[in-house]
């Protein structure tokens, strides 16, 4: 995995130079600050991360292997074997947890499991619809490719989780794209001139109707994959 890691940042680091960045990672790495979490929430969320950029990283390669005129950067032509880098650091990921019964077979991990899903899923429909920008350029449509990212995320998760969200429940797109259209409009007041107390006043209830509907989406009956496990699907 490192190693992996390390080229993709080769990769990165040449693709900045390219736009004249740089980035000191001996400086970062002194002077971040550092959050330390339970083991639990880590394999949880390094699972997901890993095999959400697998699912981000295959659909932006096979949509420019289709529409070539699209490839604006050299650097997507590594999507391939990138996205398999990711598939492989999430199934080490997906063994990890299945190797710890405490991680999948009671009540505790099924929420534990339904509140990380929808906290990566409802993170990446806001973070991708704040670069829609981005995906134009790409060719892809922003709301799409999220949903096609959320969908093939959560079943894969299926396989490792002891719940899966139900993307196919009327209400659960609906939602994180009004969290979306919310997180908008506090990226646009925090753009503004206004003074700071104005802004904490406007973002308020934005927040709060984010809270809302995650809170609505959270509520919705995930699907038991346990149930599943001998079912030809």
């Amino acid at each position: 995995m490192a190693r992996d890691e390390a080229r993709h940042a080769g990769f990165l680091n040449k693709a900045m130079g390219d736009f004249k960045l740089s980035l000191d990672l001996a400086t970062v790495t002194k002077t971040r600050t550092y959050t330390f979490f339970p083991i639990e929430w880590v394999l949880y969320t390094v699972y997901l991360s890993e095999k959400i950029g697998y699912w981000r990283y295959i659909i932006i390669y096979r949509h420019l292997e289709q529409h070539p005129e699209h490839q604006f950067y050299p650097i997507f032509r590594y999507f391939e074997s990138w996205c398999q880098d990711e598939n492989r650091h999430g199934d080490i990921f997906k063994a990890l947890l299945r190797s710890q019964p405490q991680l999948w077979n009671n009540w505790k991990a099924k929420l534990w499991s339904r509140f990380f899903l929808l906290s990566v899923f409802a993170t990446h429909t806001m973070t991708v619809h704040e670069r829609s920008g981005f995906y134009k350029s790409l060719g892809l449509d922003a709301t799409e490719f999220d949903r096609q990212v959320v969908q093939n995320t959560n079943e894969t998760a299926g396989r490792a989780f002891p719940v899966m969200l139900n993307t196919e429940h009327p209400q659960f797109f609906t939602r994180l794209q009004r969290c979306a259209g919310y997180n908008l409009k506090i990226a646009n007041i925090e753009r503004s001139s206004q003074s700071k107390f104005i802004k904490l006043m406007r973002k308020l209830p934005l927040i709060a109707a984010i809270v809302g509907n995650l809170v609505l989406l959270y509520l919705i009956k995930p699907i038991d994959t346990e149930n599943l496990r001998a079912t030809v699907r």
